[in-house]
């Protein structure tokens, strides 16, 4: 069995509704000056047993960290991180606190906003054209011409819109899921409502040859990596 834990954030005096974890209420467990979100008693192995298991336990963690987040500042933890004991979770918490705290303080009034980007097809009507011979080649020439000038400017869209998250926003992570799945990674003011508004608009209309969504607000689960939540000891 193990001590699942979520979260670190800063103790504050207002008290925090604790949600419901894996199978029963979280906790807090203090240390100086840091506190971990957890839940004694879970069993890793049981968690990953079938991946009906897996996926609802995956649900559940991220659950927890988002309810968490909508109240105070915090740091998520990957998904499986447990410790052997609350000895061992304390250790490690004052091993590390000037870290987590640098962390914690830099990131208090951030959220994260993850963009997603999928190209759009241009209409393929060349089943329809109404034409033979040379007339026939002639269309198809140019509508290859069409794709391959939709292609570029959908290109230099896909540029002119990290240009302008990058002048707006100093902590952006850009990654390629899937070859036709982009995603931009930005963190945020916690209390700017532009976001949605705003910049949102401004990026649809600059992108017309893209698809875009913009996600909630959420932990800064993509900016941690350099920290010792996300490194094994």
């Amino acid at each position: 069995m193990s001590i699942y834990t979520y979260a670190l954030l800063q103790p504050i005096a207002s008290p925090l509704i604790l949600p419901l974890g894996m199978e029963r209420k979280t906790e807090l467990v203090y240390s100086s000056g840091l506190a971990a979100i957890v839940e004694p008693e879970i069993s890793l192995e049981a968690l990953q047993a079938t991946d009906e298991r897996l996926l609802q336990a995956v649900l559940n963690h991220d659950r927890v960290i988002r309810e968490v987040f909508e109240q105070t500042p915090l740091l998520p933890l990957r998904f499986g991180n447990g410790f052997t004991s609350q000895a061992t979770l304390l250790n490690h918490l004052e091993k590390h606190q000037e870290e987590y705290q640098q962390t914690l303080t830099k990131l208090t009034d951030k959220v994260e906003y993850t963009l997603k980007a999928t190209p759009s097809n241009l209409l393929d009507d060349s089943d329809t054209i109404d034409a033979r011979g040379k007339a026939y080649l002639l269309a198809k020439k140019q509508r290859y011409q069409t794709q391959q000038a939709f292609q570029a400017q959908q290109g230099q869209q896909w540029e002119v819109l990290n240009q302008l998250i990058l002048k707006t926003y100093t902590n952006v992570i850009c990654e390629t899921q899937k070859p036709d799945v982009r995603q931009i990674h930005f963190l945020a003011q916690r209390n700017d409502s532009t976001v949605n508004t705003q910049q949102f608009s401004l990026w649809q209309v600059q992108c017309s040859h893209w698809q875009l969504a913009l996600s909630e607000p959420l932990p800064p689960y993509h900016f941690l990596k350099n920290t010792p939540i996300y490194k094994k000891e």
